[in-house]
This record gives C-alpha cells, structure tokens and sequence, in this order.
C-alpha cells in the first residue's frame, strides 16, 4: 500500500479550493444584483413615462383647444393640466412643463421628469431623467371636415353710431374663416331687431288663409260702429267684443268665435296662397244681407262676411257691427296703397310661431284643439301640416290719427316728436266725419260710429284698396325709420354661401332700423334655422354628419326689450297699441297679454319688464334646443357707451354666455378694437378647433 506522504498539503490543496469557488461565486453575484437592480429601476422608469405620457396627452390637448389664448396662456394650461392629472407625483419626480407651437396649428407638449434610484445607486447612477413629448394638431377646414356659419347680427337703432365698427368687425371673421377653409366654407347673414326677415320664396310653408294660432287676432271680431243712440254701460267709445250676454271683454267673444272661424276656413275652401281671398271684401261697393237682433229686435245691414254682435240690458242692450272672424294678415298688404297708387307688397319678414305655453293656453280659454307638439318659436322643426308651423306674414298696422298724451289729432305721415303722436301712422283712419265711402254706409245700414277711433288700428275696412297712404317707406330714412305694414323689417336673410364676395357685400350693405326693439330670440333660432338640414331653407348637412362644423355667432349691443314709447299714455297700460309692433305682436295685443297668462297674473304680459322677461326666456330656450343638436355657439355682447345701465350690462353678458356653448365662447366688447378683437378670436378658435394628437 502506498501511504500519502505528506497529508497536510492535500488538507491545504483542499481548503485552497474550497476558498476560490466561494470567492467566484461572490463575484458572480454582484453583476446578477446590479442586472436585478437595473432591472427595478427601469421598471418604476416605464411606470413613470407612461404616467408622463397620459399626462402630456392631457395637457397638449388642453392647451390646444384654447387657441384664442396667448401662448403664455396655453402654457399656463399645459402646466396646470399636467400637474393635476401626475398629483404628488409631480413634485416627487421634479416635473418640468414645456408648451410649444412650432407650426400654426400645431401644438407640443414636453414633461421632463427626474427619478431617484434604488439599486443602480451601487454602480453611482443616482438619477434616471425621464421625458416625453405628446403632439396634437387641429384639424382645420377641408372638403372633409367643412363649416357652415351663421351670423346672427343686431341691427337696432342702437347700433346708429356703430355700423361702421360691426361691419369691420363682421367682414374680418368671415375673411378670416372663408380664407381658411375656401370652397369648404359656407356662410349666411342674419340682420335681426325685432322681428327678421328670411325672405321665404317657397308660399307653401307660409300661413296665408290665416289658419294659424296668431294670424290676423290682432283685427278679429273687433267692434267696428253700434246702434244709433244706444249707449253702452261704459259708455261711448270703442271696445272689444263678448259672447251673448258676455262681459264686454274681447276675449270672451274670441272664445266663442275661434271654432267659427276655422269652420269658415273650411268653408271658404281655401289652402293655395294665390286662391280668393278668405278675408271679407273691404273695398266698396259692399254686398249686405238684412240682419234682426234677436235681443234688441232692431234690424241693421250687414258686409258680407262681417260679424255682430248682441248685448243683454245688463251691458246697455246695444248691438254691435264687428271685423270679420278670419283676417289674413298676407291679404291685407295687397289693400293697402302707396302714395303713388300702387298695392304694397309683403317684404318678407315673418311673426315667431307659437309656443306651447301659448297654445295651451289657447285650448283652455278659447276652445281651441291646437296640438301641443312643439315649441315652434324656437325650433328649428319644418313645417307640416299643422297650421301653427306654417310661417305667419309680419304685418304693423296703421295706428290711430291721435296723440294719446293729448287725444289732439295727428295726420298720417312721418312721426314727428312734436305731435307725439303714434310711430306708424300711414293711412287716414276712416271715421264718418270724414266722408268716407264706409263711414257714409254706416247711416244707411243703421249703424253709427263708436265717436273716436281708439280702436281704429284694428279696423279692417280702412284697408280699403281705395285710399293712398301718406306715407310708405321701406328702406331706414337717415334716423332709421321706416313706415307702412312692412315698419320694422329688415334686410333679408343671406342664406350660406361659399361666395365670400356675396357675404361682405351682404355686410357691407347692413344698416341701422329703429323700430320695433330688440328680440334676441329671433335672431338666434333663424340663424339656426339657415343652418339646418330641415326646411324652409335645408341648407345645412345633416345634424351629426362625420366631419361637419356648424357655428353661430350671436352679436347684441343691448337686452331684449319694447319699443315703449310708441305714443303710450303711462296710465293706460291696456292701449292695444302698446309698444312698437314685433315677431310677437303688441305688448298690449292679446298675443302678449293674453296668450301668456297663468292664474298668477291674469293680465299676463301688461308690464314692459314682463315682455323682456319672456323673450329672455325665449332666448334660453332657442339657445338649449339648437346647442343639443351639436351647434357651437359664440356671443359677442357689445356694451358701448350711452345704451345700457351698469345693471342691463351684466344681465346682458350673463344671459350670452349662458347662451353659449362654453364660458370661453363668450367675449364682451366695450368699444370698436374690443369688438374687432372679439370677432378676431372666434375666428381663430371656430378654424382651429378640434384638435386631436398625432403624437
């Protein structure tokens, strides 16, 4: 046997070995540790990038959806935005924000972000910096994301100084839009006061047989002349009428009239615009037939087609001779002469159809069976067959030949502030004495004059074919008035166009009017109406279409109000011809003071405040139905010097901006470069808008 001969050694050899495997093993783990701790660390990098990246997404967005803004605005934005959606992370990882804009419509953000090691610390790397960079850019206006617009633009007579600065303003937001987007651009203009002018081509969609709510009320069975020497128990004058036995009050005989005089509608058989005429004949010589009071049991002639009426003892046991129950506005203008001779035409202008509130009313007080489907006042619904959506002729009637502060006579003509008589008074009323072919019929007939002609606004035989106006104007005189049934109707509506050329000459030739008052609601709902794809234009693409921007901008320098010195006596807050005339009638006509009242105020609308009040609400409305269907809406209140209390300013741009689709939307102007500057930037941020990442 072979003996080792030294034994310690291979002990040695042994422990020598044992020692380099542990040290190697030592030295192996320290690159798997570093790789681990690498690893980690650049785990929490990935975590903190992709919070970085929705964040920067977030603050792009933002920042470019606010381009009316400064950049320093939109840099302010983009911090903002950024920091609230990291949270405390913001300040852990020393969150850098940078907005730029290396091209117009585009839009960068950049999040620099420093984070703290934990592994990598063993190899001196203390910090990972960490950035990201999101980019978003606006679509702009092609073929295939195009623009309608529609200017709703206040015309009043307190624009008279600021026609000039409108316009400017006007032409450089549609230079700017239409240079922007060319032929994938289209435009309309809407000059709004109290009542617009959409200067309809196509009849059907117009009430011309009187068949809706409103149409011709204003002249229905009103008292025209009574028995001779017959005094009623309020004494002489004229009045309106009531149902046998009735109170006297013009309501209760509307009451009882309305459904006759849709029968007479379906009697008479009329529906075509150009048919005979539904209204009586008011030219002489006039057909009459024999008619015996069944309460007096005194006979009388009467026009064919007129009305009568009866009173018990209890009234004063008179008889009365009445307006026809069905008048057409739209056939009254063809009975009214110029100075020349010639029939007026209707210029276009249309009454707001009713609203549902109204014809409610109008089923529970007057017997009637309007459906309640709509509010057609601001909506943008076509019309159908229901005779409240058809579009009623605006019509301003010839006002009395008085001055109610004086009841001193006033001739026909030109309203003159010494007279003080009322604001349209265009044709010679036609009372007995003087020596009319209807007031000289009366005698034979057994009828005589009422003894003033108070009422004589709503006397429909004074629309004769016979007698010549004093005075017709059409067009604003040099202090923005104008006279006749088309008083207060202003320049038609431009439809869109993509003919820049058509629009600035459209604004370009925009003027002052200074009748009638301010009713913001039409000029909204009609710029909504140039907009959409229902009649009576259906210019506009189908509400949701991929792509398509439709957008109003809504320009008032005031509050909506009344005209409310039209020759008012402050005491008598019950003239029918109360206020300037407008889209809704009189304030003191039975539309405003009748069609709106509720058991809380049984005189309805009898205060000027309460008519503004009303239209207010009007105009909430239009603006809540036409933003549901995706329209954006900008408003521009232009508070000038010299118009508005401290009061009225605040309402005013309160109301606007509730008005339109975002806070943002909605600008202030006090003078001519804020209001340039106003329209600068709904140009900007109507061309930019949407905006979407790219990166």
């Amino acid at each position: 046997m072979r003996v080792n001969p030294c034994p310690e050694r291979r002990v040695r050899f042994a422990r020598h070995r044992g020692g380099g495997v542990a040290s190697l093993l030592g030295f192996a783990i320290l690159p798997v540790m570093l790789m681990a701790g690498v690893a980690v660390d650049y785990s929490q990098v990935n975590m903190v990038r992709s919070k970085l990246r929705s964040a920067a997404d977030a603050a792009v967005l933002a920042a470019g959806s606010r381009s009316t803004l400064t950049q320093g605005d939109r840099q302010q934005i983009a911090t903002n935005v950024a920091r609230a959606n990291l949270g405390p992370a913001a300040d852990r990882y020393n969150v850098q924000v940078l907005e730029s804009e290396p091209l117009a419509g585009d839009y960068q953000v950049k999040l620099s972000a420093v984070m703290q090691t934990s592994v990598m610390k063993i190899a001196h790397i203390d910090t990972i910096a960490v950035s990201v960079t999101s980019e978003a850019k606006t679509t702009g206006i092609s073929a295939d994301h195009p623009m309608e617009m529609a200017l709703a633009l206040d015309n009043t007579g307190s624009m008279i100084n600021n026609m000039p600065d409108l316009k400017a303003a006007a032409k450089s937001l549609v230079k700017s839009v239409m240079d922007a987007g060319g032929s994938s651009v289209r435009v309309g203009v809407v000059p709004y006061v109290a009542a617009v002018n959409p200067g309809l081509a196509d009849m059907s969609m117009v009430d011309t047989t009187a068949r809706a709510a409103w149409n011709g009320t204003f002249f229905v069975d009103q008292w025209l002349a009574g028995t001779k020497g017959c005094t009623p128990s309020w004494g002489v004058g004229s009045g309106g009428g009531a149902g046998a036995g009735g109170s006297g009050d013009a309501r209760d005989l509307i009451e009882i009239l309305d459904p006759f005089r849709r029968i007479a509608q379906e009697l008479f058989g009329v529906s075509a615009a150009h048919a005979a005429d539904v209204t009586a004949n008011t030219t002489p010589p006039y057909t009459t037939y024999n008619w015996t009071s069944p309460v007096t049991n005194k006979s009388y002639r009467i026009p064919v087609g007129f009305g009568h009426y009866s009173m018990d003892a209890s009234s004063g046991g008179c008889d009365w001779l009445t307006n026809p129950a069905v008048v057409s506005q739209y056939e009254l203008f063809s009975r009214v002469l110029d100075p020349s001779g010639s029939a007026v035409a209707w210029k276009g202008c249309v009454e707001a159809r009713p609203s549902k509130k109204e014809l409610s009313w109008l089923n529970a007080n007057w017997g009637a069976s309007h459906a309640l489907t709509t509010d057609w006042d601001v909506s943008d619904a076509p019309p159908s067959a229901d005779p409240n959506s058809q579009f009623v002729p605006y019509f301003w009637p010839d006002e009395p030949d008085y001055a109610p502060l004086t009841w001193n006579p006033v001739a026909p003509g030109p309203w003159s502030s010494a007279t003080k008589g009322f604001h349209n008074n265009y044709l010679q009323d036609s009372l007995t004495e003087n020596g009319t072919a209807w007031g000289n019929a009366l005698a034979g007939w057994n009828w005589q004059d009422n003894g003033d002609n108070w009422g004589s606004a709503a006397w429909i035989h004074g629309y004769d074919r016979q007698r010549k106006a004093a005075v017709i104007r059409e067009t604003p005189d040099s202090a923005g008035y104008t006279y006749g049934p088309n008083a207060g109707c202003p320049d038609k509506i431009l439809r869109l166009t993509n003919v820049q050329g058509d629009v600035i000459s459209k604004i370009d030739g925009l003027t002052f009017w200074q009748s009638g008052g301010t009713v913001i609601s039409e000029g909204l709902t009609w710029a909504w109406r140039t907009l959409s794809p229902n009649k009576p234009f259906a210019d506009g693409q189908a509400y949701g279409a991929p792509g398509v921007q439709k957008v109003i901008v809504l320009m008032t320098d005031g509050v909506d109000e009344l005209i409310d010195n039209n020759g008012s006596d402050p005491s008598n807050r019950y003239s029918l011809h109360l206020s300037d005339y407008t889209a809704y009638g009189y304030l003191g006509s039975n539309r405003m003071v009748y069609g709106n009242q509720d058991s809380a105020n049984p005189n309805g609308l009898d205060t000027f405040d309460k008519a503004t009040s009303m239209f207010d609400d009007r105009l909430a409305a239009a603006c809540a139905n036409a933003k549901a269907t995706g329209i954006k809406i900008y408003t521009v209140t232009f508070n000038h010097a010299g118009f508005l209390t401290q009061a009225q300013q605040t309402h005013a741009a309160a109301m606007l901006q509730a008005c339109a689709t975002k806070p943002e939307y909605s600008f202030v102007a006090t003078d001519s470069q804020s209001l340039k500057s106003a329209f600068a930037s709904i140009a900007s941020s109507a061309t930019a808008a949407p905006v979407h990442l790219v990166r």
